[in-house]
């Protein structure tokens, strides 16, 4: 006999999944052990009996994770490693063992407890001759204190992307005035337009004149996208006390697209000098907008606003289905329009494409059981990404038994995001019922 009595169910998992010798329930063994279609015969013939309740699809989910952590082999390792960064907790012990290797998904592992603060950061400084790019972003993200500057300023121009974008990371939790040249600099000429963006947010967190002056000469070449980064990084708290506050103010009252969108939405949220100036210009985005712009803006709007609800309100009767889609989708959190918004929405879940997914989304968020037929069918579809919402849909409204299919999925990556998905709603009700 195996004595488990002291075990934590996580623990019980990974002993399992390390063949450490305890009968399990025939569900989770062939979650860590069987065969792909040995799991999918289990799921089912639980589906049947019954067997599948909440607790039950929540350690199935874990096992699950574990069991595609811990396997898979060479870039596909990277990238199971990569899909469980929101659920980095509950797999902290398969990570922890996943990292002993020496391959590119080990340091991946490092890296996921390194920014959920469960691995120690002063060790992985080691690394920071590495051969590997991999292990050497591992000391570059660790290089995270004014006292590692040089190092991690070394790290802004290494010949590896990942070590330079791990770099600007740890940058913007520095805070340096020290890297604020050299920030400008990789703001400015670096090939990769993430680590360009990086650098910019990472120059708005140290938030020094120098910073938002700079930015404000960039902004005369840059392109939209870069504009609105630079809008971030001028938001920054630093940045803000600095005269960023001013440059916000002046984007949002002269220019116009996303990148003022992005300023009125800062302006709000900074919730001073300007504020109005935001509210009245996301609600006339709203209204006047792109398609983009006006869904960007009906997610902005503060719904205790007076005119931004109007507005709102508005955009549920537009001819775009996509907006209305999206004004719906917040109106259904609005007593007075909760009911209409909900029968508008089981109108639109009969859409095709985007606009019916959206719709489906929205009433399982408002525990609409009558959208269940529409997602069962969409656990069958051809589209391994509609496959995935269509589980985490039903596991919103609490039909996990249902939602379990996808944890046999024949996609990796569909299996890992569910799993990931339902170990994280089990993460948030626990830490809701702490409170």
């Amino acid at each position: 006999m195996c004595y488990i009595g002291a075990m934590t169910r996580a623990s019980l998992l990974l002993a399992a999944l390390l063949s450490v010798g305890c009968a399990q329930p025939d569900v989770i063994d062939a979650a860590l052990n069987g065969s792909l279609p040995e799991l999918q015969k289990q799921i089912r013939a639980d589906q049947k009996s019954g067997d599948l309740d909440r607790d039950r699809v929540e350690d199935l989910a874990e096992a699950v994770a574990q069991r595609e952590v811990f396997s898979a082999k060479g870039e596909f390792a990277v990238d199971r490693v990569r899909q469980v960064r929101s659920c980095v907790r509950p797999l902290s012990e398969v990570l922890k063992k996943r990292s002993e290797r020496q391959d590119d998904a080990a340091a991946e592992a490092r890296m996921a407890l390194l920014e959920a603060g469960i691995a120690s950061r002063r060790p992985l400084l080691k690394y920071r001759d590495a051969s590997s790019g991999a292990w050497r972003a591992l000391a570059a993200r660790a290089s995270s204190t004014p006292a590692d500057g040089p190092l991690r300023r070394r790290f802004f121009v290494d010949g590896d992307g990942r070590v330079r974008k791990a770099a600007l990371h740890a940058a913007m939790q520095a805070t340096d005035p020290a890297d604020v040249e050299e920030l400008l600099e990789v703001a400015r000429l670096d090939p990769l337009e993430h680590a360009r963006s990086l650098a910019t947010r990472a120059a708005g967190a140290v938030g020094t004149e120098r910073v938002v002056l700079a930015l404000k000469d960039f902004w005369a070449r840059a392109d939209e996208p870069t504009r609105v980064t630079i809008v971030d990084a001028w938001a920054m708290p630093g940045a803000v006390k600095s005269g960023g506050l001013q440059q916000l103010i002046r984007v949002a009252e002269t220019t116009d697209a996303l990148p003022q969108l992005a300023a009125a939405d800062a302006l709000v949220r900074i919730g001073s000098d300007g504020a109005d100036t935001g509210l009245v210009l996301i609600a006339k985005a709203i209204t006047d907008g792109t398609t983009v712009e006006r869904s960007l803006a009906i997610r902005m709007a503060p719904l205790d606003d007076r005119d931004a609800l109007e507005a709102i309100r508005k955009a549920a009767k537009a001819a775009d289905k996509k907006v209305a889609v999206m004004a719906l989708a917040r109106l259904h959190s609005v007593a007075k329009d909760r009911a209409e918004s909900i029968k508008q929405l089981r109108v639109l879940a009969k859409e095709k494409g985007s606009v019916g997914e959206q719709a489906r989304s929205a009433l399982s968020a408002a525990g609409d059981q009558s959208v269940a037929p529409a997602l069962r069918v969409d656990l069958k579809a051809s589209e391994p990404g509609l496959r995935k919402l269509a589980a985490v849909n039903l596991a919103r409204l609490g039909l996990y038994s249902e939602a379990a299919s996808a944890l046999g999925d024949s996609n990796p990556r569909v299996r890992t995001e569910v799993a990931c998905r339902i170990l994280s709603r089990r993460r948030a009700s626990e830490s809701a019922r702490q409170r």
